[in-house]
C-alpha cells in the first residue's frame, strides 16, 4: 500500500477506545481497532529496550519469531500456537548494553543489534553455529555509528563518523547470514542521522541530515544523487519511510519537537511531497494528538500506510496514513506505560512493550 496525497485536507481526528477490563487491549473490533493476542513476559531484570518479528528457519521450515532485546540479553521466541511462545535462544551482553534491534529483511536465521551507552558504539549480528544450535555473536561494525538501517536484498547500511570524516557503507549478507560484500557510498557534507529505503524505486536510499536536508543515493553506484534543504518548520524530524510517485517523493517523519499550536494541535507525523528536480518541499499531511490526548512524540514506526507512536504520557496511537486520522488508542494499564511499539514485519500484527519489559501483541483491524 502506498500513502496517497488526495487526503491532504482532511482533518485528524480518532476514534476514541474504551477500555473494559485491566488488560491493555481495546475491545471494539470495528476496522481500525486492536485485538490482543498474546503476552511475553519479560525473561531479564532489565528493562526491555526493543522488539522485533522475524523469519527463523528451524528443521527446513521457516516459522514467524519474535525477538526480544532488554539492555543485557536478546531473546528469541517462537510460537508454540496462536497464544503461546517459548524462548529457544538466548544471547547475553556483560560489557556494553543493547540499545536497539536492527532487523534485516530477506535474511533468516541472524540478528543484528546495536550496542552502546548513549551512542551506538556497536552493531552485533547474532546466530546460531550449525550443529550444536549454540548461539554466537560476531561483529560487524565498530565506531562512532550515528544511523542504521536494514536493507531489502539482505543488505545493512550504516552511517559512522561525522562530516568530513563519515563513511557511509552497505554490509551484504550471504544466504546463510554470513557477512559477504561491503560498498562505500559517497557521503554528503552534513551528518546523516537516518535512513529509508525507497519504495517505488528500485536501488534508491534517503538519508536526512543534521541541518534539515535530505540527500538520496544510488545503491547500485554509490553516487550521491542529491540534496535538498527542507522547511526549517521540520527540524530535528525522524525519517520513518519513503516512497516515489511520478517523479515525486513522498515522506513519513516525525517530530519529537514540534511545538504545541492552537490550529494544528500536538503534531506527531508529518508526510511531505519533494520535488527532487527542483527540491521543493511541502507538507500533505498532518498527524495531530486527538482532542483531549496529552504528550508528544516519545517514538513510533511506520509500515505501509499506518503509523504508530508512543506518547509520553504512556499512551499508544495509530493514525491510518490513508484516512489521515487517528484509528485507535492503546492507554496505559495498572500504572505500566508502554514505553516502545513496532509493526510486526511477518504479518498485520503490532507489538508493544510496556516499561516493565512484558511484549504484548495484538492484531491490526
Amino acid at each position: 500500500a502506498t500513502v496517497q496525497p488526495a487526503h491532504q485536507n482532511r482533518t485528524p481526528t480518532c476514534k476514541r477506545q474504551t477500555e473494559t477490563a485491566d488488560r491493555p487491549a481495546c475491545d471494539n473490533l470495528n476496522p481500525g481497532n486492536l485485538q490482543l493476542v498474546s503476552e511475553l513476559k519479560n525473561p531479564s531484570s532489565s528493562c526491555s529496550v526493543d522488539v522485533s518479528a522475524m523469519w527463523w528457519e528451524r528443521a527446513g521450515a521457516k516459522e514467524p519469531c519474535i525477538v526480544t532485546a532488554c539492555e543485557d540479553v536478546v531473546s528469541l521466541w517462537k510460537p508454540l500456537n496462536s497464544l503461546q511462545w517459548e524462548k529457544v535462544h538466548t544471547w547475553h551482553f556483560t560489557e556494553v548494553p543493547v540499545l536497539q534491534i536492527v532487523p534485516v529483511p530477506d535474511v533468516y536465521n541472524l540478528i543484528c543489534v546495536a550496542l552502546g551507552s548513549l551512542e551506538i558504539r556497536e552493531i552485533r549480528a547474532l546466530l546460531c553455529s550449525s550443529g550444536d544450535d549454540s548461539e554466537k555473536q560476531v561483529l560487524l561494525k565498530s565506531g562512532d555509528i550515528k544511523a542504521m538501517l536494514g536493507l531489502t536484498k539482505r543488505r545493512l547500511v550504516s552511517s559512522t563518523g561525522t562530516f568530513c570524516n563519515q563513511q557511509i557503507q552497505i554490509m551484504t549478507f550471504a544466504d546463510d547470514g554470513s557477512s559477504k560484500d561491503e560498498q562505500l557510498l559517497m557521503p554528503p557534507d552534513e551528518t546523516v542521522l537516518t535512513f529509508a529505503e525507497v519504495q517505488g524505486t528500485q536501488e534508491a536510499l534517503l538519508g536526512t541530515t543534521t541541518v534539515n536536508s535530505i540527500v538520496i543515493w544510488n545503491l547500485k553506484t554509490g553516487q550521491l544523487l542529491k540534496k535538498m534543504h527542507i522547511d526549517d518548520s521540520y527540524q530535528a524530524s525522524v525519517c520513518h519511510g519513503a516512497y516515489s510517485e511520478k517523479g515525486l517523493l513522498f515522506v513519513v517523519v516525525s517530530q519529537p519537537c514540534a511545538k504545541e499550536s492552537q490550529a494544528l494541535g500536538s503534531p506527531v507525523f508529518q508526510l511531505l511531497v519533494i520535488n527532487p528536480k527542483t527540491a521543493q518541499s511541502v507538507g500533505v499531511l498532518l498527524c495531530s494528538l486527538p482532542q483531549g490526548q496529552a504528550g508528544r512524540f516519545l517514538e513510533g514506526d511506520v509500515k505501509d500506510h499506518v503509523a504508530a507512536a508512543v506518547l509520553t504520557s504512556g499512551t499508544i496511537a495509530i493514525w491510518d496514513l490513508l484516512l489521515g486520522h487517528c484509528t485507535a488508542l492503546l492507554p496505559p494499564v495498572s500504572d505500566q506505560s508502554w514505553s516502545l511499539v513496532k509493526w510486526s514485519g511477518t504479518d498485520s500484527h503490532l507489538l508493544a512493550g510496556q516499561k516493565d519489559g512484558n511484549i504484548f501483541i495484538y492484531r491490526y483491524f
